[in-house]
């Protein structure tokens, strides 16, 4: 095997470590807020829905990055994507920043169709835009309508011990379900830039995500206590709606074969929860530091590419 196909193999295994870390927030933040257990306990539950959703529906994203944002592969674009990617992942983890992993790629992207003249599909790029600016809007309408059909649920269980058992158990489901929706939409856009350049066999997949659940595990805890704790702490049903709200859109949007961020779905959803429920102690100062964040992403990915091919 090639040392540069090697490189990049172990930069796809990196950049899904990073992913886990980073994305960890979707999977446990919400969760935290209303169930007693232990970040591990939890991330165990959203790591499974990782494995699984990578297995079962990660094939949907395969043909993002070439074949959609880029027209033809190559190996070199490869390898330079994959460190970009890497590197402004890494960094915003380190600062405890949710960031979105389809920006940072896809800014990364740009220069290499140009560059590499591999082409860009700039129709499905645009497409791909406009879903960044969508997945909070659509997360914040779900989780709405998610919280006041849970309200009026709420009417038939007179019980406050057996509501809040219900609540606890529907939300441990929900970090499952959201753990299986960065899988599918995440680990599977990896996946698919593996198989087209590298040749990865189907078994790496299973090597990807279980990569995204060890970072889950090594170094997610600090970016899930920006997420539940500094933004706003929900509980009960606000909760379970925020975590539901975010990883349908997810699911929905990994449907139609297009790569959106998890965390931009979840903090989308925890928004409108705060709308909805008219609560005017969120920190809109940390707020406001991830959607800088979520701009500067797609900036400093082109920046890191550009950097990456001159020094080559």
């Amino acid at each position: 095997m090639e040392p540069l196909v090697v490189l990049s193999l172990l930069a796809a295994l990196a950049v899904c470590v990073i992913l886990g870390a980073n994305n960890a927030s979707a999977c446990v933040s919400t969760s935290l807020g209303i169930i007693s257990l232990s970040y591990s306990a939890l991330a165990t539950v959203g790591g499974i829905g990782v494995i699984l959703g990578t297995a079962i529906e990660g094939s949907k994203l395969s043909n993002t990055i070439y074949g959609g944002v880029l027209n033809r592969p190559s190996d070199e674009a490869t390898i330079v994507l994959l460190l970009a990617t890497l590197t402004v992942m890494l960094v915003a983890t380190t600062l405890n920043l949710p960031l979105s992993l389809t920006q940072a790629m896809v800014g990364a992207a740009i220069p290499l169709g140009l560059v590499l003249k591999t082409g860009v599909n700039w129709n499905f790029t645009g497409l791909v835009a406009v879903s960044w600016i969508l997945t909070p809007l659509v997360a914040s309408v779900l989780s709405v309508a998610t919280y006041h059909l849970t309200r009026l649920a709420n009417r038939r269980i007179g019980n406050l011990f057996e509501r809040a058992r219900l609540y606890a158990a529907v939300t441990f489901c929900g970090s499952f379900y959201t753990g299986y929706t960065l899988g599918a939409n995440g680990v599977g856009l990896i996946y698919g830039i593996s198989r087209s350049t590298l040749s990865a066999p189907p078994l790496f997949s299973l090597l990807l995500s279980s990569a995204t659940v060890a970072g889950i595990f090594l170094f997610g805890c600090g970016v899930a206590a920006t997420v539940s704790d500094r933004i706003l702490s929900l509980v009960g049903a606000a909760a379970l709606a925020a975590q539901l709200g975010a990883a349908l859109t997810v699911h929905l949007f990994t449907q139609l074969g297009i790569p959106v961020s998890i965390t931009q779905a979840t903090i989308g959803g925890i928004a409108g929860i705060g709308q909805a429920k008219d609560i005017a102690i969120m920190n809109r100062q940390i707020v406001l530091r991830i959607i800088l964040g979520w701009i500067a992403a797609p900036v400093t990915g082109l920046a890191f590419a550009w950097l990456l091919l001159a020094l080559m």
